[in-house]
């Protein structure tokens, strides 16, 4: 196990390394426009029906900017894996998996439009795009419909499209379109398939409601499509999410809240508790398959993390999943770290 984290170590100096020699390129410098290296790291402790896993990660972001129009953006993500050598007992076993999961170029054309090229995540319902990074969700697991839209790795090699279509007061329209390309080439795996997404964001209630549409262009073509709406109003702490999500392979649903303790009322203490709630339920087409269960099944989990710092928080969750096969019992612990280091200081070279 040392072996495989010091492999995580080396990976991740690599990628440290490897940001310096593009920020030392010649580009303009401009007040703001300065390379970073973020991301976050996080270790999480999972008992799934009995059997533990052990889970370390990290996930390096590198940001360069080429003067004011031109950003390079990739993550690369190092999870490690392990379980007992007999499920239940015995030495722990696994390996690191090294996946990049987005190198891209972004060139903002105009006010309307952003063209990125390169290995991008494919924006598919809610939380592919925004909600995966360990630094960022709320529950360690992921919806059982999230793989719905984003197979084979959750990216896509190609062009893509993005912007505001339509800006006003009350409201905004955003979209996406984009073309992938199949590619079996280790570590930028993807499928042939073409897609897009749209969504209207209203700022004074804090709304968002959208659609998502993917055709799978290779083997069995299929069609993909989410509907989703996600609610943050400023009187609270509260961040309400839901997603229905169809496919040939079957269709479900994901509804997850949480609130954070915040306001003058509340003990100090209870200031860094957030609380998260999910409920879910899949319903398998044509006998299921696909990452998909192939019977109905459903799910409920709550959590507890607790935020140390800002970027430091303790994650715990509870989950019991019901189906005809069986039920079983989902226990997740860790820690989550977020952090960002600016490459050079604003205006220097």
């Amino acid at each position: 196990m040392l072996h495989q984290f010091q492999q995580i170590a080396f990976c991740l100096a690599l990628a440290a390394g490897a940001s310096f020699t593009l920020s030392a390129q010649e580009m303009e410098d401009h007040a703001g426009h300065v390379p970073l290296l973020s991301g976050g790291m996080g270790y999480v402790h999972s008992v799934n029906g009995g059997v533990t896993s052990l889970e370390p990660q990290i996930d390096p972001v590198l940001v360069v900017p080429f003067g004011r129009h031109v950003l390079l953006e990739s993550r690369v993500d190092f999870t490690g894996f392990f379980q007992h050598q007999n499920r239940t007992y015995g030495t722990f076993k696994g390996k690191v998996f090294k996946t990049i999961e987005f190198a891209q170029f972004d060139w903002l054309m105009n006010s309307y439009v952003i063209v990125t090229a390169g290995r991008y995540l494919l924006p598919f319902g809610l939380y592919n795009e925004r909600l995966q990074p360990i630094w960022i969700k709320d529950l360690q697991d992921a919806p059982i419909t999230a793989t719905i839209g984003t197979r084979p790795t959750g990216a896509g090699d190609g062009l893509m499209l993005r912007g505001v279509a339509v800006q006003m007061p009350s409201y905004t329209v955003q979209y996406t379109a984009y073309f992938s390309a199949p590619s079996n080439i280790e570590q930028l795996v993807s499928g042939r398939a073409a897609g897009g997404d749209g969504s209207l964001y209203w700022p004074k209630p804090r709304v968002e409601a959208g659609v998502s549409y993917q055709r799978v262009l290779q083997n069995h073509q299929i069609n993909s499509v989410a509907t989703y709406v996600s609610w943050q109003p400023k009187a609270i702490h509260l961040d309400l999410k839901a997603e229905y999500d169809y496919s040939y392979n079957g269709n479900g649903y994901w509804l997850e809240t949480s609130y954070l303790f915040e306001g003058p009322t509340i003990p100090s203490f209870l200031r860094h508790i957030q609380v998260v709630g999910r409920m879910q339920q899949v319903v398998p087409l044509h006998g299921g398959g696909n990452s998909l269960p192939r019977t109905n099944t459903q799910r409920t989990d709550v959590g507890i993390n607790y935020y140390l710092r800002d970027d430091i928080r303790i994650v715990s969750s509870y989950g019991r999943s019901f189906s005809v096969s069986r039920n079983i019992n989902v226990w997740n612990v860790g820690l989550t770290y977020r952090f960002s280091l600016p490459l050079w200081r604003e205006g220097e070279r």
